[in-house]
């Protein structure tokens, strides 16, 4: 009982991550554009979005879910990363970051309602 618990903890908090990334991807050109804050200051935020995001990921796969949703989730995190680190040389990936971020809240959601059902 303990690990389903510690699974849900863990897909609720990749999507309350998820969806502060993309709330602080989306504001972080406004608050550079309003107030001239450094890009730089926000790399520590980008860093710990992105080993957050992994650990909630592993321990939301560690046991009863699905493969395709674990290939899934596993699959948007990579992206995620992927993306991440190259949007300083290629910044069109912020859009990638976007759509894998989104990806990743959806995932989390079926992965709970997997989770229930296969508890059920």
């Amino acid at each position: 009982m303990k690990a389903v618990w510690i699974r849900l903890a863990a897909d609720y908090g990749g999507v309350l991550n998820s969806g502060l990334c993309l709330l602080h991807c989306a504001a972080s050109p406004l608050l550079l554009a309003w107030w001239g804050v450094h890009p730089h200051a926000s790399e520590q935020w980008e860093t710990g979005f992105l080993v957050v995001s992994g650990v909630l990921v592993l321990l939301a796969t560690w046991r009863i879910s699905s493969a395709g949703l674990r290939g899934a989730l596993w699959g948007f995190f990579v992206v995620f990363a992927g993306a991440g680190l190259g949007e300083e040389q290629y910044p069109w990936l912020t859009l990638v970051q976007y759509v894998a971020s989104a990806g990743l809240i959806g995932t989390h959601l079926l992965n709970m309602r997997y989770g229930r059902q296969a508890c059920a």
